[in-house]
């Protein structure tokens, strides 16, 4: 046995340096691994998310309540960030490990181990240990999306990224809402579906997906030609500095725009986690429709997402394209408050919902891009870390947000239950629309909160500044490579 082990060490070992590129590649190999990255973290969130589009049918068949979906939603959010804090150690021992191997324990899980859990505690165990892997891949995807991602580029390739847990929202809901009656309305059903779908991907990535050598991942690169010089960088033994990470980054300017960023989420993660409970209590949608609408919300979130970053790397900037995107957010979100209590067709429901999705990917996106370039700044080798900061808290904002909304919105339970005879019931379609505008105004909240704190991120505010300090690097880049290739070897 103890041979076995030693062979299986060597063997991972030897695994992850085939993995590893010591030559910076060529833009065809770097979008292939983007588009990897993309597709496991679209995969893996369509697995994570599986609980939001079965949750009016978790009420029903495994008797649980509307404060115990969220609370256990909210405690699966707190086991995920201590992953993501775990996962800061991908700056030392790198991402592709941590991505594959947790691509394979989820589908597991989801395929074989949460179908089967007969009640509602155990499934709740079941989907913790799923939070803690996905609180490790919210950090190692989006790392390896930067480490193939000049900054000019960087933009477009986070917007390649944000299509990932918004089209697993989407593809959520088209599946439900496909395969719900099919497969006589069970919960489990779904969770099957995406498991198989997550082991096939598994394969995929255990097969393709390469990295970076630290080297080369841990120095600053403006424009993909800056990549002749960090290779003569890496030739001449360059050494990044890992020691203290997290006190090198506990800074203003990446901290308050990682709680702004979480603040933002609120309402994702209204959307994501009880949306189609929303659409159900509040417009009164039958579980398909409410579906539907959703699949309409993320379907428009994912155009924007593709198209939207060439205009952020074309422009040169940051900070104000997160201020647009705040601003389009806060306008669509007063919208809805002003429409709960009313009658409104799904065709305009499912019309708000597009455009408050895709402004607040405008806004996503631009912190994405600024986000990891402000790391950059501080030091390009700990950008795992930076990014295990933020992921930490926005699973912690997430984890208060689920805790917070049964205490405010607490007729759903008496809503979904469906004993539309009893007066308890009459009651509660009176006062759910009011429990939600309450919740949806602190969203308004987090959304202005953002806005401030994207004014912290470094990088300029005008397109003729991004010129210069563009300039400015390239004649750093050139001098330095030419002092490299001068000194005697």
């Amino acid at each position: 046995m103890a041979d076995l082990a030693v062979t299986a060490a060597a063997s991972s070992g030897n695994g992850s340096r085939s993995r590893r590129l010591t030559h910076y590649p060529g833009r065809g190999q770097r979008w292939r691994q983007l588009g990897l990255a993309v597709l496991v973290t679209i995969i893996l969130y369509y697995q994570l998310y599986t609980v939001g589009g079965v949750s009016p049918l978790l009420a029903v068949q495994l008797h649980m309540s509307f404060m115990f979906l969220v609370l256990m939603i909210a405690i699966t959010n707190l086991i995920g960030a201590f992953g993501s804090l775990t996962a800061g150690l991908a700056d030392r021992v790198g991402r592709v490990n941590i991505v594959v191997w947790g691509m394979l324990v989820v589908g597991l899980l989801n395929t074989f181990l949460v179908p089967a859990m007969p009640e509602r505690w155990t499934l709740a165990v079941a989907l913790c240990v799923v939070g803690f892997i996905e609180g490790m891949l919210l950090v190692a995807t989006p790392a390896l999306v930067r480490d193939f991602s000049p900054q000019v580029g960087r933009a477009e390739a986070m917007g390649l990224w944000n299509v990932g847990p918004v089209a697993g929202s989407l593809i959520v809901a088209i599946v439900a809402a496909a395969t719900l009656q099919h497969f006589g309305n069970t919960w489990t059903s779904q969770f099957r579906i995406s498991g198989i779908v997550g082991l096939i991907t598994f394969v995929i990535a255990l097969i393709g997906m390469k990295e970076l050598a630290p080297e080369l991942r841990d120095q600053l690169m403006v424009e993909a030609r800056d990549s002749a010089l960090a290779e003569a960088r890496a030739q001449g033994g360059f050494k990044a500095n890992l020691e203290r990470p997290f006190q090198q980054l506990m800074k203003a300017d990446v901290v308050w725009p990682a709680i702004g960023s979480g603040t933002l989420l609120l309402l994702y993660f209204t959307l994501v986690g009880f949306g189609p409970i929303l659409y159900v209590t509040a417009f009164h949608m039958n579980t398909s429709e409410a579906n539907a609408v959703a699949a309409w919300a993320w379907g428009v979130n994912v155009v924007v997402s593709l198209f939207v970053g060439l205009l952020f790397d074309w422009t040169g900037v940051r900070k104000p394209w997160m201020i647009v995107g705040g601003v389009l957010t806060l306008i669509f979100e007063l919208i809805l408050l002003a429409s709960l209590g009313h009658q409104i067709s799904f065709g305009a429901l499912a019309l708000l919902m597009g455009v408050m999705s895709g402004s607040f990917g405008v806004a996503m996106i631009g912190f994405y891009a600024g986000y990891t370039e402000t790391v950059e700044s501080r030091n390009p080798a700990l950008v795992a870390t930076g990014l295990a900061v933020w992921g930490w808290i926005v699973r912690i904002m997430a984890f208060l947000s689920f805790v917070i909304t049964p205490l405010i919105v607490t007729s759903v339970t008496v809503l979904l239950e469906g004993q539309t005879k009893t007066a308890a019931f009459q009651q509660a379609v009176v006062q759910v629309n009011g429990e939600w505008r309450t919740w949806l105004w602190i969203c308004v909240i987090g959304t202005v909160f953002f806005m401030w704190t994207a004014t912290l991120h470094r990088g300029p505010w005008s397109m003729r500044r991004a010129r210069e300090l563009r300039s400015e690097h390239d004649a750093r880049v050139a001098a330095e490579l030419v002092k490299l290739q001068h000194q005697p070897t």
